[in-house]
């Protein structure tokens, strides 16, 4: 039997299922449902830390959300933290690590780790987390 005779829709279903996978549009959208997942989760606990550590600086408050959201260690989150001043603030301009950036790296690392990643990363998620995470924090 041809490959033709297995699907009802002949050359439209393999169009379709061509340009789907070409285009990873299914796990970019995987993606986005996570980065946006991602995004509420770690602002609510950075609330939740702001209200109970209400005198904690904003490396501080980081530093609890990194290790609330991944379970490293001291050590650990120091190195997180590290590498996502690397991968932020320290490339094209030097600047201090904002929330962005650690929801950002958080969202990314965990997409690569998960079975979600293929080939990389796809989506936008500096548009997705600029939307959702305040600029201030």
């Amino acid at each position: 039997m041809s490959d033709q005779g297995k699907s009802s829709g002949g050359a439209a279903d393999s169009w379709l299922g061509d340009t789907l996978r070409r285009f990873g549009f299914l796990s970019t959208m995987r993606e986005i449902h996570h980065v946006k997942r991602a995004c509420r989760e770690c602002l609510q606990l950075y609330r939740r830390v702001q209200r109970e550590k209400a005198g904690s600086t904003a490396t501080e408050r980081y530093a609890y959300v990194v290790a609330g959201r991944t379970g490293a260690d001291t050590n650990g989150v120091n190195a997180i933290i590290r590498r996502v001043e690397e991968s932020f603030a320290v490339w094209p301009t030097e600047r201090p690590v904002n929330f962005r950036d650690v929801v950002q790296y958080l969202a990314i690392t965990e997409c690569l780790s998960e079975a979600m990643s293929e080939s990389g990363v796809r989506a936008e998620v500096s548009s997705v987390v600029a939307k959702l995470i305040p600029g201030d924090l």
